[in-house]
């Protein structure tokens, strides 16, 4: 007699579980742990991958360090750093110092230490332009087991940079080989002005708009950069006696000069005095001192090699002076914004036919980047080509 059909899918039921203890019995344990019950768990293995590298071997090890400092130049900062942490050996090659020597952290904000750790990878070229860097730069730590440390920095772009007082002295007291800076818009005093004299190769200084130079500041500088060749000194608020300490010490090796802004502060005497002491500029930025006569273009016209010349808004000059430029063989350029009505100025451009009039409103005296060039400094590339 045939069971009940109720019975029969029972023991049906049954037969399969005790055939499925089996299977299960006879399987390895590597087998075992790999049975996953999720029904949404899915694994494709490529024929490929299940045959490569079954002896563990690391491929790496093959390559000489060159090789892979090879590859790594091709990598961009972020990746480089991740590839730091995956063995000693990497973290190494990827610190190595021909990877790092030009870096652009414009418009970044820096954790307190973030700035050690670059100079310490043997950054040449660095552009902080707009960053924020916070305090402290260095780690304690740091400052006393490494007193003697100089960073390899020759071109610095701090251009309104937030900084403190302290943490801009630290870093500069860190750099010696300097070439080229720019401080545009940042708070100084005395004793960051005395850092920045240490640097005796430094050939552009630019400092634009900052405050807190003083007389003091302004001599201690210029009596040591002997090789500046360009200076933007404009709009800093200069005292008469720091005008004064400007025109008196400043190196004759000077190119360039950008000394706009000094209002009531710069007279016929100082530009006598910088005639005197630097007869060869180039350029030669005077706008806005207003303490400025009609002498001054007199002045002028004895300097022999100039090329460029701004009087944009020194009102105290009369149109009819500008005349006298015209015997002036070298000068190329000659910007006087503010100063002549359009007609005026229609003949003078009739009268000076090879000097081309207003043709640059903003100066590019030891600025770092100019119009929309925001990935050099001074004409140095400060990102990789593939970033």
């Amino acid at each position: 007699m045939l069971p009940s059909t109720s019975r029969q899918a029972a023991l049906m039921k049954q037969h399969q579980q005790l055939q499925k203890q089996q299977e299960q019995q006879h399987l390895s344990p590597m087998h075992q742990s790999a049975i996953i019950p999720s029904k949404n768990f899915f694994l494709f293995r490529n024929h490929e991958m299940r045959e490569t590298n079954l002896s563990g071997k690391d491929n790496f090890n093959t390559l000489s360090d060159e090789i892979i400092l090879q590859i790594f130049k091709w990598l961009p900062k972020k990746t480089l750093l991740r590839c730091g942490y995956v063995s000693q050996r990497f973290n190494r090659c990827a610190s190595d110092e021909s990877l790092w020597s030009r870096l652009d952290l414009g418009g970044r904000s820096l954790k307190p230490g973030a700035l050690e750790n670059i100079l310490k990878r043997g950054v040449v070229i660095l552009r902080l332009a707009q960053a924020e860097i916070n305090h402290p730069i260095f780690d304690v730590n740091f400052l006393e087991n490494e007193s003697d440390f100089e960073a390899k920095l020759q071109y610095l772009d701090l251009s309104m940079a937030t900084i403190t007082k302290l943490s801009l002295k630290i870093l500069l007291s860190r750099c010696r080989q300097l070439k080229k800076l720019s401080l545009e818009h940042v708070v100084l005093n005395d004793d960051i002005c005395n850092e920045i004299a240490k640097n005796e190769d430094l050939e552009a200084l630019n400092l634009a708009m900052c405050s807190g130079i003083e007389a003091w500041s302004v001599r201690k500088m210029l009596e040591s950069l002997k090789q500046l060749s360009s200076l933007n000194i404009s709009w800093t608020n200069l005292s008469v006696d720091a005008v004064t300490s400007l025109v008196t010490n400043i190196t004759p090796n000077i190119l360039r000069l950008n000394m706009a802004g000094c209002r009531k502060t710069m007279f016929d005497s100082h530009l006598e005095s910088l005639h005197k002491r630097c007869p060869e500029l180039l350029e030669l930025d005077l706008s806005d001192c207003t303490g400025l006569t009609g002498n001054a273009i007199n002045i002028i016209c004895k300097f022999n090699a100039l090329e460029y010349l701004s009087l944009s808004r020194c009102y105290s000059i009369p149109a009819a002076a500008y005349v006298e430029l015209r015997n002036m063989s070298t000068l190329i350029y000659l910007d006087i914004f503010g100063m002549l009505t359009e007609s005026t100025l229609a003949m003078l451009e009739q009268t000076f036919t090879k000097i081309g009039i207003n043709k640059f409103i903003h100066s590019s005296v030891a600025r770092p980047t100019v119009g929309t060039r925001r990935t050099s400094i001074w004409g140095l590339r400060t990102r990789d080509f593939h970033a």
